[in-house]
């Protein structure tokens, strides 16, 4: 059985939980059975066993030395035995579906399965060498700071017009703040399709893919907005009395609260009177905004633009993106530092091929792999994070785990 060098050693007194807590707890994060308790220390026999089972049911993908012999398969070298068990039982019973490895472990006996955890979880981690295409990208954002780094050079097309936040200082330009994402999306997508004639707009907004402008929009929504610098000069008092009719759609101060309504509180007073005359001339296309604005004169735009110009505009109740170290931060809770697990029910993530920690994710955002803590953890994930994530994982290092069960002292028996 060899060991790695570089080889954590923990102390652990697994105890079993109550019947009631264990039916409430899913097999990832269940209490060790009496089998998986005698994993932790496997016998040489057990572990001849299984380097046979290894050597006649997994070596193909896995390798007889647990490495991945592709992209896509996982590394099982060093991998917690534990999990490893867990895993090969959830492929049993079809909880986890994969035809290969579904039709593999079917004709296993949990005294098979055992052994051949055992194995491979002996054995030295190690890693498949990557072709260059496949070599994770480590940067400075990687494990850190910018939610945002992605888009940042798209942002900068917007920067000129709108501003570094989206809080526009120039007259005539619409703040971008205190907008939900879906609108921000729809009204680019309105330029796009031709709703809304602009032509600078429809060529920038053309050039980007909706998953992009869908992270522009988050952006803009999570800045602080701030109230415009151009209020304008109809009567404010009398723009409130015109509002009203609006409050229904875009609330009584201007703050909408419908994703797919734009909040007007705060906007600037000229790029508003712009958008009521668009409308008007059929440049902006939207039944009911034809039908408020068909009969407004010039002087009632401008008293309702200056109205809405001097309300304080609120941030929209949408979540920053954590960073890639927020979410590592997360991740080390059951995976450990760096990915080295400590926990044998939990996978060591260290050192694991790319493309498969990938597809996992993807997997469990898509909820097509069971783990309800995985599915809450990995349904936020944009394809950046994933990326992120992935990357700074499979550079780390990965390091071997040696379990010392400490006897647990019987409670006596209440009188």
């Amino acid at each position: 059985m060899r060991r790695s060098p570089k080889t954590l050693a923990v102390c652990v007194a697994m105890l079993a939980l109550p019947v009631a807590l264990w039916a409430q707890t899913v097999s990832t994060v269940a209490p060790l059975d009496a089998q998986e308790r005698a994993a932790l220390s496997p016998s040489r026999a057990t572990l001849e066993q299984g380097r046979s089972v290894a050597d006649s049911a997994c070596a193909k993908c896995h390798g007889m030395d647990g490495v991945s012999t592709g992209p896509g398969i996982p590394s099982l070298a060093g991998q917690r035995t534990v999990y490893l068990l867990r895993v090969l039982r959830e492929y049993q019973g079809r909880e986890r579906r994969n035809d290969d490895m579904n039709h593999t472990v079917g004709f296993l006996n949990d005294e098979a399965l055992l052994a051949v955890s055992t194995y491979y979880a002996s054995l030295t981690p190690a890693r498949r060498i990557l072709t260059e295409d496949e070599l994770p990208v480590v940067t400075d954002s990687t494990a850190g700071g910018d939610p945002f780094a992605g888009i940042r050079d798209d942002l900068k097309k917007c920067t000129k017009c709108h501003g570094e936040d989206g809080n526009s200082s120039a007259s005539g330009m619409p703040n971008l703040t205190a907008q939900s994402p879906e609108y921000f999306v729809t009204s680019m997508n309105a330029y796009i399709d031709g709703d809304r004639a602009h032509k600078l707009m429809t060529k920038l907004a053309g050039g980007l893919d909706q998953a992009t402008l869908e992270k522009i929009g988050v952006f803009y929504a999570v800045q602080e907005p701030v109230r415009t610098q151009t209020a304008g000069d109809g009567n404010a008092d009398l723009g409130r009395e015109l509002s009203e009719p609006c409050a229904a759609c875009h609330g009584s101060d201007g703050n909408a609260s419908g994703s797919d309504m734009p909040t007007l509180a705060g906007q600037d007073a000229r790029y508003f009177i712009k958008a009521i005359n668009a409308y008007k001339e059929g440049l902006r296309q939207h039944e009911k905004m034809f039908e408020a604005v068909e009969n407004l004169s010039d002087a009632q735009a401008a008293d309702m633009a200056t109205f809405f110009a001097l309300q304080e505009p609120v941030r929209r109740n949408v979540r920053t993106p954590l960073t890639a170290e927020q979410w590592l931060d997360r991740c080390e809770r059951c995976h450990g530092i760096d990915g080295n697990s400590t926990d044998p029910r939990f996978p060591m993530l260290a050192g694991q091929d790319p493309t498969y920690l990938a597809g996992a994710l993807q997997a469990y955002a898509g909820k097509t792999r069971n783990s309800s803590t995985m599915h809450a953890m990995s349904s936020p994930l944009s394809e950046s994070d994933i990326q992120r994530i992935v990357e700074y994982y499979a550079s780390r290092e990965p390091r071997s785990v040696v379990y010392m069960q400490i006897p647990c002292e019987e409670t006596p028996a209440s009188e």
